[in-house]
């Protein structure tokens, strides 16, 4: 089984990518790191960021799978969308953990765009380990 981790080109990705390293070591899983894209964001950018990813695993003591994802249409709120594609990545690799980042957006962004952690935490049939932007403790 994998654990699915969910990463943007964000202040919290590190975080993100530090904690599923620990969780598949402790485990012993692989991970299967996503970055989720749409028409607007699939550019150079995404793909310097994977290409970034696979150096980062390329050393790396746990194996991993870096891909870019496109997210499908729909009519859903931004964050409530990429949520769902999360979720039926999840379902399509078979994964048995879900590691994403958490940004604050606030009460009017989490209106206007959705909030894809909390989707995935109030769907998911599989454990969800949010990170949180800012420091961590290790």
């Amino acid at each position: 089984m994998t654990i699915l981790v969910a990463i943007a080109n964000d202040s919290v990705s590190p975080a993100v990518i530090d904690t599923a390293v620990r969780l598949a070591d402790g485990l012993d899983e692989e991970l299967y790191v996503v970055h989720l894209v749409d028409e607007n964001t699939a550019d150079g950018t995404a793909m310097q960021l994977r290409d970034e990813m696979r150096d980062r695993f390329r050393d790396a003591t746990v194996v991993a799978t870096v891909a870019i994802e496109h997210v499908g249409r729909s009519a859903m709120r931004s964050g409530t969308r990429i949520g769902n594609e999360l979720l039926e990545l999840a379902a399509d690799v078979d994964v048995q953990h879900i590691v994403m980042g958490h940004e604050p957006k606030g009460l009017a962004g989490r209106l206007r765009e959705g909030d894809a952690a909390v989707a995935v935490i109030d769907a998911a049939d599989v454990p969800v380990t949010i990170v949180p932007e800012g420091p961590v403790d290790a």
